[in-house]
C-alpha cells in the first residue's frame, strides 16, 4: 500500500514537473516589439490628448513657480537667490506654459503638419 502511494506520489510530481516545464518554454518563447505590436494612435486621439494637454498647461501653468523655486532649492541655490531670482524664473515659465496651453488649445484642430501634435514643453505634464 505504501508502494503504490509512493508510486502515485512521484508520478503527480513528475506531471506537475513537466506541467511547468512546457508552461515555461512557451512563456520564454514569446517575443515582444513594440513597434509591431503596438497600434498608431489616431488622428483623434492625438487631438485630444493636445486637448488635454493644453488644458492641464492652462490650468497648472501656474505651479511653475513653486516647482521652480524647490527644484532650485534642492540644488542648493542661496536663500536670497531663492527669495529673488526664483520665482522670478517661476513666473516666467508659468507665463510660458500658461500661453503654450492657450496655444495648443487654439490649434488642437489643426493637422497641417505631422509633427503638430508633439509637446511643445518639456515635461509635457508638470505632475
Amino acid at each position: 500500500m505504501k508502494l503504490i502511494r509512493r508510486i502515485g506520489m512521484y508520478a503527480v510530481v513528475g506531471v506537475m514537473v513537466a506541467m511547468m516545464s512546457v508552461t515555461s518554454s512557451i512563456a520564454t518563447a514569446q517575443s515582444y516589439d513594440p513597434d509591431q505590436d503596438l497600434r498608431k494612435p489616431t488622428v483623434f486621439e492625438k487631438r485630444v490628448e493636445k486637448l488635454g494637454r493644453g488644458i492641464s498647461n492652462v490650468l497648472f501653468g501656474w505651479t511653475e513657480i513653486p516647482v521652480t523655486w524647490d527644484q532650485k532649492m534642492k540644488q542648493g541655490k542661496p536663500l536670497t537667490y531663492l527669495l529673488t531670482t526664483a520665482p522670478v524664473v517661476g513666473l516666467v515659465r508659468g507665463v510660458m506654459r500658461t500661453g503654450t496651453g492657450v496655444y495648443e488649445i487654439v490649434t488642437f484642430t489643426e493637422d497641417r503638419q505631422e509633427n503638430n501634435y508633439e509637446a511643445i514643453l518639456e515635461p509635457e505634464y508638470l505632475f
